[in-house]
């Protein structure tokens, strides 16, 4: 009640003031202003909103508070109500230093008519603007890398940015500046907010420039166009982790006998040299002969061979050199040294053609690394010549190696700082043990012309009409003793030109551009002396500001990729070998199931058991000429017909297994027997049989039949054995050589799925006793027997 009874009263009070000079003519809001920092010196702040006229008051700007007028700096102007700024403020600067914002000034009103004054307060809150770029802490960030860093691992987290603005305008967010080094790849940034380094590839010093560096950009979200950059100086920390390494694999070394003490002898490939192989480390190497003799010596420093006895005669031997570093014996290597101690020397060596000059260029890379040939006259039939050198550049290592008994080759060696030579100047001399000579060589390096980006895209605007406007500049790495040419290829190189520093330019002013982008070739040569080197590279022109209704000439172009024509090759020929494999298996199966090996494939059988035994087509005792048929049907063949000749061996499945009676039978033929088994067994067989039953002996077991397969795989052949009789007879058996011995029940190998199958027969009593068939069967030699799994065997 009490808050709206105060703002009654105020709006009460100020409605009655309205209207008087030196008065507010709106609301109090109207006091406090804003004013962003971006404000220019000059312009308007605020038009101050008090009443009267030029004739009716005067105003004059006062400071409440002495930070406002820092320095005795006036930042604002009054001009009877414009307030105007005067000097900028920075609202960084201003936070910086605690001054207050928002702060006060005071407009000091005077009526003219009474010269009464009244003094208005107002505020002015100073609002920061988006006008900083991100800087980084440093310049440069001095990075050091292990070679043997692993992958993921981030190597540095040092690196980082501020935005002096605030707020949304003080967000910003890095990025790695593409193609700023050739190993940029192997680096990336943990995310855009933060700058932490990481490793994503596996580091070689060896095969790896050590030192390089990779910019860093960190760019303001709400303005792109704020932004800052880094430079990251990587050096890659090489590991002691190779072997050193000879410059030879082995070396031939041919002495004079006739060589005095203490003399230097040099092998045809040169000194005795190894390095190692960790360029960035670059050990001291020691060396020794391993071998036990007493006739050299080798300098452990140096390399050099010293002969310390005299040879008495012609001899041929092996020494074994190791090269081991001087910090770690672990690190060590070893070469033969083939020595050859010769005797006939009658001609000095000399240098033909000489003196020698070789050129090349100053580059590790193999097709740039100059050879130099050349060729010693000796008239010695076999001259056993070596080669050595000497060069007024410390920086520079030559290979010499011997070709062919009087040529040589002289290569270059570089290592981790390359040499300047503009000319240098060796001596070369050859010896072949007794004699020598020497001659000099003038090797000029030459550094290799290169692009010094990986690309140049250039851009320029419509229409092109100013022959002196440069369009962009091919920057090379090049030699300053050589010549370089220019030249552009190309279909849109006609309407381009390129000066002889590189600069591009547009040359065909009658017309302009008629595309937006045009695409040619650079090509550059570059002649030192006797040598010359080409580079080429593609150079993509922008053209901005092109007209959208002039229409641009483009081309496109097709063609198949060479990865579609082998996939499509590969699917047709898996197809076709899928093809071959079904065939295969198709025609395997066949084979296999003309032989019965394997059961049908598509047949579907019921699983009932094997019930019921039937023979078929002879009625007489066995012999050669009328086996037996025996088919085991997998139906119950006590509910089937009594007709068993309808059913055909050729739907049934062959079983083997075990059938006993309880009497011996006797007199009586196979069919009899088992036309009386039947009718023990099941009375439902016995019926059609065709014969009556026969009394039995308890002697159980003493008489068996064995049913054997046949050449025909559908038949089967029967053999009685009174097994009493073959007992008693056991070595007349023998005597005539049955082909088939007995088999113990123990060891027959019995499959069946009929325990008391039912057993019937169609045929006629021939009155033939079981040892009279025994006999004619033991005789018989046309018995095919199978594996023991393929028979059925009946015991009565």
């Amino acid at each position: 009640m009490n808050e709206f009874l105060l703002i009654l009263l105020l709006t009460i009070i100020t409605s009655q003031t309205q209207g008087q000079p030196c008065t507010l003519q709106f609301l109090p809001a109207l006091q406090i202003i804003t004013m962003s920092e971006d404000t220019q010196p000059g312009d308007l702040v605020a038009r101050l909103q008090i009443t009267g006229t030029a004739s009716e008051i005067s105003t004059r700007l006062v400071y409440n508070s002495s930070e406002v007028k820092t320095n005795g700096t006036e930042y604002f102007t009054l001009n009877f109500t414009n307030l105007y700024l005067r000097s900028s403020l920075d609202y960084e600067w201003w936070s910086t230093n605690n001054y207050p914002n928002p702060f006060r000034f005071i407009v000091e009103c005077t009526v003219l008519a009474d010269q009464t004054r009244r003094n208005i307060d107002f505020q002015l809150d100073l609002i920061d603007a988006n006008d900083n770029p991100p800087r980084f802490n440093q310049s440069i960030y001095q990075i050091n890398i292990s070679e043997k860093t692993a992958i993921n691992t981030i190597v540095s987290t040092a690196i980082s940015a501020y935005d002096l603005d605030s707020g949304t305008y003080g967000m910003f967010s890095y990025y790695l500046s593409n193609n700023s080094s050739p190993y940029d790849s192997y680096f990336q940034l943990l995310s855009t907010k933060n700058a932490g380094l990481i490793l994503v590839k596996t580091l070689d010093y060896n095969s790896m420039i050590p030192n390089f560096n990779l910019s860093i950009i960190a760019q303001d979200i709400s303005n792109s166009s704020l932004s800052s950059q880094a430079t990251l100086s990587i050096h890659i920390i090489d590991v002691d982790d190779l072997n050193p390494a000879f410059l030879s694999s082995s070396y031939n070394l041919n002495i004079s006998i006739n060589t005095t003490i203490g003399s230097e002898v040099i092998p045809n490939q040169g000194r005795i040299f190894a390095y190692d192989q960790d360029l960035g480390i670059n050990t001291t190497i020691i060396y020794s002969i391993l071998t036990s003799n007493i006739y050299l010596t080798i300098n452990n420093r140096t390399g050099v061979i010293t002969l310390q006895r005299e040879f008495n005669s012609t001899i041929q031997f092996d020494l074994l050199i190791k090269a081991e570093q001087i910090d770690n014996s672990n690190r060590s290597v070893t070469t033969i040294l083939h020595v050859n101690i010769f005797e006939i020397n009658l001609y000095p060596p000399s240098f033909f053609n000489s003196p020698y000059s070789m050129f090349g260029y100053l580059s590790n890379n193999i097709d740039q690394i100059p050879i130099f040939n050349g060729t010693v006259i000796d008239n010695d039939a076999l001259p056993r010549l070596s080669y050595g050198y000497s060069c007024d550049s410390s920086l520079l290592y030559l290979n010499i190696k011997k070709t062919s008994l009087r040529d040589f080759q002289i290569r270059p060696i570089y290592f981790q700082t390359l040499p300047v030579c503009q000319p240098c100047l060796c001596v070369l001399n050859v010896s072949d043990g007794l004699y020598s000579s020497q001659t000099n060589l003038n090797v000029r390096l030459y550094t290799p012309i290169s692009f010094a980006l990986n690309s140049y895209v250039f851009s320029a605007d419509y229409p092109l009409s100013d022959p002196t406007i440069t369009i962009g500049q091919i920057l090379i790495n090049t030699d300053s003793l050589c010549s370089v040419q220019y030249s552009l290829l190309g279909s849109s190189s006609a309407v381009f030109s390129i000066s002889s520093n590189g600069n591009i330019t547009w040359t065909n002013l009658l017309s302009p551009p008629t595309q937006e982008v045009y695409q040619f070739e650079v090509f550059i040569r570059q002649n030192c002396s006797l040598l010359s080197m080409n580079i080429s590279t593609d150079v993509i022109v922008t053209i901005r500001n092109f007209p959208s209704s002039i229409p641009s000439s483009t081309s496109t172009s097709s063609r198949l990729d060479n990865g579609t024509i082998y996939a499509i090759i590969g699917s047709v020929g898996a197809f076709i070998l899928i093809i071959v494999a079904v065939l295969f298996i198709i025609i395997y199966y066949h084979i296999q199931r003309a032989k019965q090996r394997v059961p049908p494939f598509f047949k579907i059988r019921k699983s009932s058991p094997a019930q019921g035994l039937t023979f078929f087509k002879s009625k007489s005792p066995l012999n050669d000429s009328s086996p037996y048929t025996l088919g085991v049907r997998d139906d119950d063949s006590s509910n089937s017909s009594s007709d068993h000749t309808s059913s055909s061996p050729l739907n049934n499945r062959l079983l083997s297994g075990r059938y006993k009676v309880n009497e011996l039978p006797v007199n009586t033929t196979i069919e009899e027997l088992l036309s009386s088994y039947d009718n023990r067994s099941t009375s439902s067989s016995s019926s059609s049989s065709g014969g009556g039953e026969h009394g039995m002996t308890s002697n159980t077991g003493s008489f068996r039949t064995v049913i054997r397969e046949t050449i025909d795989h559908q038949q089967l052949d029967t053999i009685n054995e009174d097994r009493q009789w073959m007992n008693s007879n056991l070595e007349q058996r023998r005597t005539n050589s049955l082909r088939h011995q007995i088999i113990p029940e123990d060891a027959m190998d019995i499959i069946s799925e009929s325990h008391e199958s039912s057993i019937s027969g169609t045929g006629t009593d021939v009155g033939l006793s079981p040892s009279t068939i025994l006999h004619q069967q033991s005789n018989s030699r046309n018995v095919l027997s199978r594996n023991l799994n393929e028979y059925l065997t009946v015991f009565v």
